[in-house]
């Protein structure tokens, strides 16, 4: 009964946002990434794990211009605790998302 509360717990407390709404310049850790189709196409989705005021974990959708093939998703999933690659929101540029990677 522990392990379904801790799920529950895990899963009510994930926040689905846009990468417009993540703060500037802070780091988030990409936890897990995969393809997604969608009516846009397909599209990179990340889930992150947030520090300090944006603790949690949220999920976003890469900008479209993002593109990374399956066998490097799955090889990023497969990494184990020692991959670490963190998504940085540096603000918009015009319409666009302004992000990196470190």
């Amino acid at each position: 009964m522990e392990a379904l509360k801790n799920s529950l717990t895990k899963q009510s407390n994930t926040r689905f946002m846009s990468v417009g709404d993540l703060s500037i310049g802070q780091l988030y850790r990409i936890i897990r990434m995969e393809n997604r189709e969608t009516q846009y196409g397909i599209t990179v989705h990340c889930v992150l794990e947030g520090a300090g005021d944006d603790g949690g974990i949220m999920e976003v959708y890469l900008p479209r211009s993002i593109k990374i093939k399956d066998e490097d998703i799955h090889q990023f999933n497969q990494g184990g605790d020692d991959k670490v690659l963190h998504l940085i929101f540096k603000g918009r540029r015009g319409r666009s998302f302004n992000i990196g990677f470190q």
